[in-house]
This record gives structure tokens, C-alpha cells and sequence, in this order.
């Protein structure tokens, strides 16, 4: 009989110098050798498809050394758009997925399809709704000839993750945390980590008995199906910029969970993943509070154990109740590193929540001394005062410290015999669990309407695996009565409906021998009538108090009702307009507001059109960044669109906020900065941001936008593309400038200088006011020559209307030209040094031709 938890162990696990090591054998005298089990399923599957479908995933790729702060080294990848397409479209069930050489090792990867979304799998935010999500493709398996690996592989729309342990080493595939658009392939042994680590436990209870015996081994499965319920903090939300890419981001990670413990016979899946979109209340502090806030904040959940990953609250831990299957202490809390680039470190996420869950189902430490010889290993101090374990000479266990020592922690060792089986055993044992994970067939997902007409509309969801046909239902919404119609494909227009008219469809899945559930209901309005809809509803230049409300004419409107309100009432304020946009003024900041608009017809109104809602940014405070000294260099002159600044040394820091320069959102632009010193030239280092999401921070992914070292003091060109993802209206920008290397966007250091600028985000095919047109004015003007007389290098300063190329010439007395030169000329100041120092002494002329002007100067070389 076992004891009953009512005040629940609790586990508590930090981390220092995180690294895994990959071995191949057990490393405790009681610990049996356990087959790979991921391998023996591939092996199944080769026997029934003996020719798996060879993708060569990635076009091109490059070793780069050093990419960042405390990554030695990864490789970039290009993905085959195609080849992605072609995983997630077709919904391979195998597949030997080629990576690109890493060094000298190539590597080829056998993989399975997988289910790690469970039945009914949902997604909720923090803002009470039920967002349409595309749930990516999970895939395990191994490295080809290579029985001692574990592989797991995650595929969506447009990104792919995964990690890769072989030969004792992992390698990880992520999006790339640089450029977007691009993936990174690396071995984590090559990515530098140091935090504090402090293990605390409120009370220890041995629940069970930890050892099967041998001979059970063989016929070890538990059989019943985990199921997990995931929620995501703020801070992660943020890092990972919407919604869609923080689900792809968790669901991911616990493919591999998932994938270690089915390599162990345990079966898990994710019920339900739901994103803090707004501020959470958890603790940042101390993980045994977040988790207790954890299970007051959610008493009852869709699933078996509940799981909070959160990335706010850098380095304090995993906590976790000890053995607490069917109970209500079935909770765990991860704390996610993040340690370069503000991006969570993949392999540690995967370990922690392995971890922590394998608390709740039952496992103590491996430094605990219940087990059977007493403590497994010797990474740490032993719980219960026992001697130390052995060495862990071929890696660690998932359930200890060891990577905390050199030994790390070996993922292929799973997790030893006598925390896998203590495992095993609870989970056969509990009579709450779920006799399976997943389904055999699964809900249709992406439901949409477009192309809605008078009387028609298409109707489409994403492809559900093992469908053979499909369900779809649509009725009137005032009416409870279904239409049904059976097809086989993914998209279906339906033909004579009401003009004017609201409609309600569903989807679902038919497989071979069993029906899915219904997919999410949605609604739809048909065009016409005696009152349209307005459509096109869009809300812009949103600032912390203000927001633009405008949407496309009706033809048959006289007038509209445009309504707001704040999301967490029920109470809307209505505007009147005759027009086709509202200023809104006086919005609370940080807030989620929702709008709708419906047209007036005289005495009769449209139904309203689709809600819509936007998010006021914080009040926003930037942190404080500054050169010391700005006597020997400094930031001589920023020109970005409209705005373009010249100015000597200005103290370590300027506040340029007042000048406002207009991007737009997935537009490439080009910005130039030029440098100022004084003495010989040195390499400088610039850095820029921006503040794309407008939360008060430039170190969200794709907020450094430029990057860059020069010794140059002529004016510098690059250029960023602005993301279509950024939020419209005025947001910061910051250029950092520093001697001897790159600055942190919150640094105050030696030598350099920082400005920071306003940037207007708009959307593309926003018209901006035209400037007074006034007489036209010469190309070039001002030109000026320094020093003259030159010894050497002379300094070509001139002013330019606009952007252009020009040509220099340099005459000696004769009429022969000694010296050509191309130059780009940019709208404002421009300053070039023209190395003379092979000019003999003499009188010379230098011609400067921009456009149809010609413009020259007289200059000496003397000694």
C-alpha cells in the first residue's frame, strides 16, 4: 500500500555550467543495461517500408566561428522551402533526413512520426480566447547505424527543431536567434554557461519500491498515457514574439521529453498549452513560491500532471512534488536558462522538464540513499547521509546532478534502471491515467472562411493525419439545423447561400475506423444586402494612449458604428462616424482593447463586423547606456530615411528622441553612420536596435538590427529589413559606437558614445505628408578642401540634395589626370579622405562631378 502525500515532497533543481555528454552504458553496478527502444521501433518500421524517403533538408550552410558572446561556434543553414513544404504538406510518416557536414561528421537521421498532442489538443492565452494554431509534425528516431542514439525532430510551417544525441555529443537545430529566416545547427558542448546552484528539499518519503525484478525487464511498459498540461509564461512569450512561435517553441521541447521517455516505455502527450499574452503573477524570485502560486492559480486543468515553463526569472531552478500521480500535487515548475542572445537554451529546457516530471512520477534524486545499494552516483551530496555512489564514468542519469561535474548528463543513459522502474511502477499502479495518448484520428485544425461572396464561400482546414475523408457542416447562425457535406479534400466552396447573411461551419475528421470531434465552430457573414459589413478593419499608430481605428466603405452606408472596449469588460463605447477611421484618444496603456464596426443605413444597421483587437504598449522607460569618454571617438553623423544628424562630440550620450525617422514594416532600408575621432583611425564598434515589439527593451530576437566593426572614418552604409511583425507607431531606436568591442544595448563604457533616435513604424503603402516643394536646388554645394596646403591626405567635405554617385578627378598642372575616384554621395554632409601620398609636391585641381554639375578646387601638395 502506498502512503499518501499530503504535504508533498518537494524537489528542487538549479543548474551550473550546464552540459550533456553522450556515453553508451549504465554506470552503477545495480544498473542493467536497457535497450534503445526508439531504435527497435525504427528497425519495425524499416521492416514495413523498407525505403524510407530520403530529404535533403538544407541548401546551404556555413561554419561560423565565435557568432555571438558564449558560443564558440555553430553552423547557419538555408532551408529547402520546398523539402519543408514537402514534410509538413505530405505528412511523411518515415523519413532519413540528411543534415549538412558538421566539420567532418555528416550526419543522416531515420526518423518516425510521432504523436505528441494529445486528442482535443488545444491552445489558450492569457486574453480568454482560443487562437487558431496549425500544430506542427513531431518525428523521433536515431542516427543511421548509430543504435545507441535518440533523435528528436520537430517540423513546422516555416521552422524546424530538434536535437541530436550521438558519440557523446548533442547537436541542436534551432531558428536562427541573427537572422531571421535562417537555422543554426550546433553541439551545445560549445555553448558557455555559469549560474549559481542551491538543491533544497522540504521532506523526503520513499513511496514504493524502487526495484523490479530483472526478469520483468524485458516486458517493462507501463502501458497508460500521460497527460501534460503546459503553460508558458510572459517573459517566454515575449522572447518568442507571438503566440504561434511560443507553442511551436514548448510543443517542440516536449517532443524530446516525450521521446526520452518513450524511450524508457512511458507514454506522455500535451492536453493543452496556454501563453501568458499579458503580464503573469508568478514569481520571479524563487521557484518554490511560482510553483505554490502555480497550483492556487490552477486548481483544476485539462490533464494528469501540470507544467509551468517560464523563462522570467533567470537561473532559480526546477521545482517539483515528489510522487504525486492522482493527487492534487500533480505540479511542476521549469525554470528555462537563457544565456546568450536572450534565446532559451534548448538542451536545458529539454532536461529540466524531464526532470521535474520525472518527480511527479515518482523518482527521487540519484544522490538519494533509499535506493537499493544506496546512491547511484557521486555528482552530489547524497540525500540521507549515505556514502557517495560511484563515478558515473560513461554520464550521468536524467534524475541527477551530474551536470554539475564533468561527467554531464548522458540522455542515451535514460534514466537508469531503478528510477525508471520506480517510475514504471507508479504509473502501472495509478488508476487515474488515460489506456492511451493521442488518437488515431485526429481533429481538423485551421478552419477558415474567404473569398466570401453574396451567396458563396470557401471554406478550408489543414489536412489531418489518417483522414480519408471529411465531415463539413455548415448552418444558418440564427438556426440550430446542420448541412453535412462528405469530401475528400481540405477546401470546399459552399454555393447558394443568403447575400447578407451570417453562417456557422465546423469540420471533421473520418478515418478508417473511427471519426474525430468536431473542429472549433466559426462564423462568417456573406456579402449584400440591404446593409454590407464593412470589412478591412485595422488599427494603427498605436501608441500608449492613441490608436487609429479604419476600415474600407460600404456602398451602402450612410454612416458607422465604430465600438471599443477594454477586454476585461463587457461594456463597448460607441463612436458614430462618417467617415472611415477614428482616432481613439485617452486608452489606458498596456492594455487590450477590442473593436468592431457595423454600417448605418438609414434606419437599418449590418451586423458587426469581425472583432479585432490591439494592444497599448507600456508607458515605456529605456535603461540608461553611455560612453564614458567621447573625447578620442564619438558618433559623428546618423542618417536614417528623413533623418539625417551631424555633431561633433556630444558628452558620451545624446537624446536625438525628438527626431522621428519613418520605416515601414517589411520594407529594407538603408541607414549611414560615419564616426569621428581624433589621431590615427582604430576599429570601432557599432551596434544597432530597435525596439520593434515596443515593450522598453532592444533585446527581444530581431531587435539588434545592425552590426559591425570599422576603421573607417568615411560615412558607413548597411541596411535592415523591417519586420512585418512589428508593432506600427513611434518606438526607439539606439546606435551604440564603442572602442575595442561590441556594446550590450543596456552598457556603460570607456570610450564611444550612444544616441538614441525615435523611429515611426508604418505599414507599407502608408502615405506620409508631402514636404512644400521649393525651387530646385544644385546637386552639390559647399565644397570645401582640408588642409590646404596637404602633406598627405586631404579631407573632401561638401553638401548633397540627395542621394547619388559622383566622380572625383585630381589634374596636375598639365591637364593629366593623376587620381579618379567613384564616389556615393548621400542627401546632407558628406565627408572623404583622399589618400595623396603619392603625388609629387605641385599645384593640382580636383573636379567634382555630381549629376550635370561640376564643381573645382584648387589644392597643393608641399612637404
Amino acid at each position: 500500500m502506498y502512503r499518501k502525500l499530503l504535504i508533498s515532497t518537494v524537489c528542487f533543481f538549479l543548474f551550473l555550467s550546464f552540459g550533456v555528454t553522450q556515453h553508451l552504458h549504465h554506470n552503477h553496478s545495480d544498473e542493467e543495461s536497457i535497450e534503445n527502444l526508439i531504435f527497435t521501433q525504427v528497425e519495425k518500421a524499416k521492416c514495413e517500408q523498407p525505403s524510407f524517403p530520403n530529404v535533403a533538408l538544407f541548401a546551404e550552410s556555413k561554419l561560423i566561428q565565435n557568432p555571438i558572446p558564449h558560443v564558440k561556434e555553430w553552423m547557419v543553414c538555408n532551408i529547402g522551402k520546398v523539402e519543408l513544404n514537402q514534410i509538413f504538406q505530405q505528412k511523411l510518416s518515415a523519413l532519413t533526413l540528411q543534415l549538412p557536414s558538421y566539420k567532418t561528421q555528416a550526419l543522416e537521421l531515420d526518423l518516425i512520426q510521432c504523436e505528441v498532442l494529445a486528442e482535443g489538443f488545444q491552445v489558450f492565452t492569457s486574453e480568454k480566447d482560443n487562437p487558431s494554431y496549425t500544430a506542427g509534425l513531431f518525428y523521433r528516431g536515431i542516427v543511421k547505424g548509430e543504435q545507441n542514439s535518440i533523435v528528436a525532430i520537430s517540423v513546422f510551417q516555416d521552422e524546424i527543431y530538434g536535437m541530436i544525441s550521438v558519440d557523446n555529443q548533442n547537436y541542436i537545430i534551432q531558428p536562427s536567434t541573427v537572422v531571421k529566416g535562417e537555422f543554426i545547427l550546433y553541439n551545445d558542448k560549445n555553448v558557455e554557461r555559469d549560474a549559481p546552484m542551491e538543491c533544497m528539499t522540504t521532506e523526503r518519503m520513499a513511496i514504493g519500491d524502487p526495484h523490479l525484478d530483472k526478469d520483468k525487464l524485458s516486458s517493462r511498459a507501463a502501458g497508460d498515457c500521460v497527460k501534460t498540461y503546459v503553460e508558458c509564461d510572459y517573459a517566454l512569450y515575449l522572447n518568442k514574439g507571438n503566440v504561434t512561435n511560443t507553442v511551436n517553441y514548448i510543443t517542440a521541447v516536449y517532443n524530446n521529453v516525450a521521446t526520452l521517455y518513450a524511450n524508457e516505455s512511458i507514454n506522455t502527450t500535451i492536453s493543452e498549452v496556454y501563453v501568458w499574452t499579458t503580464a503573469d503573477s508568478y514569481s520571479k524570485t524563487s521557484s518554490i513560491t511560482a510553483l505554490n502560486q502555480f497550483r492556487t492559480a490552477r486548481p483544476t486543468f485539462n490533464g494528469n500532471l501540470a507544467h509551468l515553463a517560464a523563462l522570467g526569472g533567470q537561473n532559480i531552478g526546477g521545482v517539483a512534488w515528489l510522487d504525486v500521480l492522482c493527487t492534487n500535487y500533480n505540479y511542476a515548475y521549469s525554470n528555462i536558462s537563457s544565456t546568450y542572445a536572450n534565446v532559451p537554451t534548448y538542451s536545458w529546457t529539454i532536461e529540466v522538464m524531464t526532470h521535474e516530471m520525472g518527480h511527479n512520477l515518482g523518482s527521487n534524486h540519484t544522490q538519494w540513499c533509499g535506493w537499493t545499494g544506496g546512491a547511484l552516483d557521486n555528482c552530489y551530496t547524497t540525500e540521507g547521509g549515505c556514502a557517495p555512489g560511484p563515478a558515473p564514468t560513461s554520464g550521468g542519469t536524467i534524475m541527477s546532478y551530474c551536470h554539475l561535474t564533468s561527467y554531464g548528463i548522458n540522455f542515451n543513459n535514460g534514466f537508469g534502471a531503478q528510477p525508471g522502474n520506480k517510475i514504471r511502477n507508479r504509473v502501472a499502479a495509478v488508476t487515474c491515467l488515460p489506456k492511451s495518448c493521442g488518437s488515431s484520428c485526429p481533429t481538423p485544425t485551421g478552419l477558415n472562411a474567404s473569398n466570401i461572396q453574396n451567396t458563396s464561400a470557401v471554406i478550408s482546414w489543414a489536412a489531418a493525419s489518417g483522414a480519408v475523408t471529411y465531415k463539413l457542416d455548415y448552418k444558418l447562425n440564427a438556426s440550430s439545423t446542420w448541412t453535412t457535406i462528405s469530401t475528400s479534400n481540405t477546401t470546399y466552396t459552399l454555393t447558394g447561400l443568403t447575400l447578407g447573411t451570417a453562417y456557422n461551419a465546423r469540420v471533421q475528421t473520418v478515418c478508417s475506423s473511427s471519426s474525430s470531434t468536431y473542429s472549433n465552430q466559426i462564423t462568417f457573414t456573406t456579402t449584400g444586402g440591404s446593409c454590407i459589413t464593412p470589412t478591412g478593419l485595422a488599427i494603427s499608430n498605436i501608441s500608449s494612449t492613441s490608436a487609429l481605428a479604419s476600415w474600407s466603405a460600404s456602398g451602402s452606408a450612410s454612416s458607422y458604428n465604430f465600438q471599443y472596449k477594454l477586454s476585461t469588460t463587457s461594456t463597448w463605447t460607441q463612436v458614430n462616424s462618417t467617415s472611415t477611421s477614428v482616432q481613439l484618444t485617452g486608452l489606458s496603456p498596456n492594455s487590450t482593447y477590442n473593436t468592431r464596426v457595423q454600417s448605418v443605413c438609414g434606419s437599418s444597421t449590418s451586423v458587426f463586423s469581425a472583432q479585432v483587437n490591439f494592444n497599448t504598449p507600456n508607458t515605456t522607460s529605456y535603461c540608461a547606456s553611455k560612453g564614458v569618454s567621447s573625447s578620442q571617438e564619438w558618433i559623428k553623423r546618423v542618417k536614417l530615411t528623413n533623418v539625417d544628424r551631424n555633431s561633433g562630440s556630444d558628452g558620451g550620450y545624446f537624446d536625438a528622441t525628438a527626431l522621428i525617422a519613418n520605416i515601414t514594416k517589411g520594407v529594407t532600408t538603408p541607414i549611414n553612420f560615419q564616426a569621428g575621432i581624433t589621431g590615427s583611425s582604430r576599429y570601432l564598434y557599432w551596434t544597432i536596435w530597435i525596439d520593434y515589439n515596443k515593450n522598453g527593451s532592444f533585446n527581444d530576437a530581431g531587435e539588434r538590427v545592425v552590426i559591425g566593426v570599422s576603421n573607417s572614418t568615411n560615412l558607413l552604409y548597411t541596411s535592415f529589413k523591417v519586420p512585418t511583425t512589428a508593432i506600427t507607431g513611434i518606438t526607439r531606436m539606439r546606435i551604440a559606437m564603442k572602442q575595442s568591442a561590441y556594446a550590450s544595448s543596456c552598457e556603460t563604457f570607456a570610450r564611444g558614445e550612444v544616441e538614441d533616435y525615435s523611429v515611426n513604424i508604418i505599414n507599407s503603402g502608408t502615405l506620409l505628408e508631402n514636404k512644400t516643394q521649393g525651387q530646385s536646388k544644385p546637386q552639390i554645394e559647399n565644397v570645401s578642401l582640408f588642409p590646404n596646403p596637404t602633406r598627405g591626405n586631404i579631407q573632401l567635405n561638401f553638401d548633397a540634395a540627395s542621394d547619388h554617385n559622383s566622380e572625383l578627378k585630381i589634374q596636375n598642372t598639365l591637364g593629366v589626370i593623376v587620381k579618379e575616384l567613384n564616389l556615393a554621395a548621400y542627401a546632407g554632409n558628406n565627408f572623404y579622405d583622399v589618400n595623396l601620398s603619392n603625388l609629387p609636391n605641385g599645384n593640382y585641381i580636383l573636379s567634382l562631378k555630381s549629376k550635370d554639375q561640376i564643381v573645382h578646387k584648387k589644392f597643393i601638395v608641399s612637404e
